[in-house]
Order: C-alpha cells, then structure tokens, then sequence
C-alpha cells in the first residue's frame, strides 16, 4: 500500500494514545472520596474534594464558575465563553464533538456532564478509565436550584450555591411580582428556522414563559422540538413571537422581516417579533433569570416602566452551544 494510513493502523494508534493517558491517569495516586447519586440515579464515586474538574457543556462551565472554582475548572468545551475567564482554559472539542484524547490529558478526578448532547459515547469511554463522571438533568429553574445546590454539596461549595440560588430567586421574585395579575401573553417561541423548529411545555423556554406572564401556544404539542408551519403558527396567532438566537448561520434581522410578511398574526400586527440571545434562556445556568426577566420585558413592557427602561428589544447573537 502506498500513500496515506489504513484504518487498521489509525485505530491501532488511537489505542496506543489512549493507553499512554491510561497509565498517565494510573501515576496520580486517588483521591479518598464518597459514592453519591447523580440526577440520573447513577452511584458516581467522587473525591471528597475535586481538583481538576471538567465540565461538558458550557451552562455546566457557567455553574462551576459561579461557584468559585475557576481555579480548579481544567478544561471546558469550545463554545463556553461565560464569564470570560472561561475563553481562556483549555478546549475540549465541542457540545456535540468531544475530544476523548484531550479529556484524558487533562487528568479530571471528576467530569460534569447533562443529559443533553450526543455525549454517551465518551461518556462511557470515561467511566471505562474510572474517572467519574456526575450527570445533571435540570429541566426547570428549580432543576437549576437543584443542579447547583448538587454540585455545591459534592465540589465543598454548598455555602456559595446557596447564596447563587437565594440570589435567583430574589430576582425571579421580582419579574413575578411586576407581572402578576397582568393578561397572560399568547407567545411562539422558535428554535429553528428552516425548517421552522419550536418548544413544548417540557422545556426551559415553556417554564420563563409562564413565569413571565406568558403562555406558550405550543405547550401541549406531544414532540419536545416540534417541526411548525407557518399556517399553524397563523391559526394559532401568538400575541408574541420570541426567536432564540441558536444558529450561527442565520441573519435574524432578515427572519424578523421575513415574519412580517403574515399580517394576520397579532404579534406581526403589533410589531411584537423579538430575537432573544440563546445563551441567557436556553442555558441551565444562573444567567437564565437574566433571560426571564428579558422575556417578561417583552411580554409586559409596561410592568417595567421606569424601572431601567420600558421595553427592551434584544439583538441577533450568534449560538454558542449549551
């Protein structure tokens, strides 16, 4: 054979990267730890104080910051940019394209992962050179409450979660109180655009929405990410349309135009078609009461007047992973 690597040969080499790292791993002696169930009911073994976290998904990066362990975060995964100390670890592949390799190299005594992403793989492959690997799975700001007190209690960070979470809900009060007794807002909120992607009432998006004094048009639909027409969202005439910032690829100024084209829809009558910043109501991390409170501005403008600003109109951003 000439020319280039036969499969054979580049899975023989990854297996040989991969036992390099494995006695890497095997030279730093463990740590005494504890079992303890994640959110998914899994026995994880945990040092009794992790130094060398790595965290899969950037709302997981957020977290760990919030924290207060910037100092032993090794690595986080390409898109995590928040708070800016994050750009500047070490990357790990991204939210749907981890690097196995680099995770290793690293050297974590524990990685934090979700449920969410195509991640079972390395996953697996981790557990399988006994590094532990503790799974969130917030669905809700209480599942966030949870997933910090969590992670707290097992990193010896419990005080510092509780004063994040108090923190929360001190601001989720406020947006509840300012809207409470106002007329429930008919929302679509969208996902994707071509094609047109939205939620259903089990997800972060349903739960701001009714928090901020809103109803999501498509809460009963039995699909978590629905496929959407525009006739349906026509029949449903939403009172609001709220566009997540999720593609890297799409012009929201040119989508918010597009929209104006269905004059029968109230929220286009009313000039009401907003593009929100992904990362502040698609993350479960504690800059999701940032996006509530966005939301509820959108939702009842007049509930903050005077109070910073009337109605506040976020601009296109760009998607930066989970």
């Amino acid at each position: 054979m000439t020319g280039g690597v036969s499969p054979r040969a580049h899975s023989g080499r990854r297996v040989a990267v991969l036992l390099v790292f494995l006695l890497l791993l095997l030279q730093v002696p463990p740590a005494a730890g504890r079992q303890v169930r994640d959110e998914l009911g899994n026995l994880v073994a945990v040092p009794a104080t992790p130094r060398r976290l790595v965290p899969l998904v950037p709302s997981l990066a957020e977290i760990l910051f919030a924290l207060g362990l910037e100092e032993r975060i090794v690595g986080v995964t390409d898109f995590a940019t928040y708070p800016p100390a994050a750009r500047r670890k070490p990357k790990i592949g991204s939210f749907f394209n981890l690097n196995l390799e680099k995770i290793i190299a690293l050297r974590p005594d524990l990685v934090v992962a979700s449920l969410e992403g195509r991640q079972e793989g390395v996953i697996a492959s981790l557990r399988k050179f006994g590094i532990p690997v503790y799974r969130v799975n917030p669905k809700t700001l209480v599942g966030i409450y949870r997933t910090l007190s969590n992670l707290g209690e097992i990193t010896g960070t419990l005080p510092r979660a509780q004063q994040v979470i108090l923190a929360m809900k001190k601001k989720v009060g406020t947006v509840e109180r300012r809207v409470a007794g106002r007329p429930r807002q008919r929302v679509f909120y969208q996902v994707g655009v071509e094609p047109i992607i939205t939620v259903n009432g089990k997800t972060f998006a349903a739960d701001l929405i009714g928090r901020a004094g809103g109803i999501l048009v498509t809460r009963d639909n039995p699909v978590l990410y629905p496929r959407y027409s525009v006739e349906r969202v026509i029949a449903d005439n939403p009172q609001v349309i709220i566009i997540s910032s999720m593609s890297p690829n799409t012009n929201y100024r040119r989508l918010v135009a597009t929209w104006k084209r269905w004059r029968s829809i109230a929220a286009v009558r009313d000039n009401r078609v907003f593009v929100i910043d992904a990362d502040l109501v698609d993350r479960a991390s504690p800059r999701i009461v940032q996006g509530l409170e966005q939301i509820a501005r959108l939702l009842h403008p007049e509930a903050f007047a005077g109070a910073g600003g009337g109605r506040r109109r976020p601009g296109p951003a760009g998607v930066k992973g989970r």
